[in-house]
């Protein structure tokens, strides 16, 4: 192979990898360009939005409809709603997933294979099968408009269970056997060896189980009729359909950048480990 030939492929190289990356670069920009028409909408004046032809970025930057959206809705009782219902369902998810999992990896029982077959069809019953069955149990146990009635049907996740059991079955079995020999329980093995080597499993699952909580709609506008108790999707909603104000839809749009920003928040601070933790729990494509 001649050097005039290496130095054409090198280039074919390069020139297919910008091709890629320009390519990545513009279906990102086609996936986010919804959230950054509503970022530049929450920061239009009444009269930018109202134009004919309208602009793409602001003429005159301004702030007034986050106060509207703010001062409009108990916005901030709303956030506290949905903080405790989805810090609650990440927690209880992430605790309960890892005992299962390690149950499954690591002990032996009767009928293991069977429920973890049972766990595993579970996965393909979709929420709205069950809907009016978990509607009904919580009204009748008295737990509608409570933070236990928008927590409980979601405080177990089988998809969690299932992702860490596949990053546990990576783990050396001899490290359970050493510990046995030791005289470590399974409980002091789960939480003194297992959970520190799957940090970035857990994390990763624990990032998929917060947005999941973060981002209900259904369940918390039915079980819910008290506005005290109402999540901050379920306040924009209300806010949406406000009948003496109409829309505003420079403060929609607002309200709608404040509820993403604690999402965006934490997919840039954890991307890396998100990644790596979807990589290592063998979920990769």
């Amino acid at each position: 192979m001649s050097k005039a030939e290496t130095t054409h492929k090198g280039r074919k190289i390069v020139w297919t990898d910008i091709g890629m990356q320009l390519l990545l670069l513009t279906i990102g920009l086609l996936i986010s360009l919804p959230i950054i028409i509503a970022v530049l909408t929450s920061f239009k004046s009444l009269q930018d939005i109202s134009a004919n032809p309208t602009s793409f970025f602001p003429r005159e930057w301004t702030l007034r409809n986050y106060q509207t959206a703010w001062n409009a809705t108990p916005f901030g009782r709303y956030l506290i709603n949905s903080a405790i219902q989805s810090g609650t369902i990440v927690i209880c998810q992430v605790i309960f997933s890892i005992m299962a999992a390690f149950a499954f990896t690591f002990l032996e029982f009767p009928g293991k294979k069977i429920l973890f077959g049972l766990m595993l069809g579970s996965l393909m019953i979709p929420f709205q099968l069950t809907f009016i069955p978990n509607f009904v149990l919580i009204s009748e146990w008295g737990l509608a408009n409570t933070y236990a009635g928008l927590t409980l049907p979601f405080l177990a996740s089988a998809f969690g269970i299932f992702m860490l059991r596949q990053f546990f079955m990576s783990l050396p079995k001899e490290l359970h056997d050493a510990a046995r020999i030791d005289g470590a329980s399974n409980f002091r093995f789960l939480w003194q060896v297992v959970v520190p080597l799957s940090g970035g499993a857990i994390s990763a699952f624990g990032i998929f189980a917060f947005l999941g909580a973060w981002s209900q709609y259904l369940w918390p506008l039915v079980i819910t009729n008290d506005s005290s108790m109402r999540t901050i999707q379920i306040g924009i909603r209300y806010f949406l359909f406000d009948q003496e104000r109409g829309t505003d839809w420079g403060a929609l749009m607002a309200g709608a950048v404040i509820v993403l920003l604690p999402t965006l928040v934490l997919f840039l601070i954890a991307q890396r480990q998100l990644v790596k933790g979807i990589a290592m729990s063998g979920l990769k494509g």
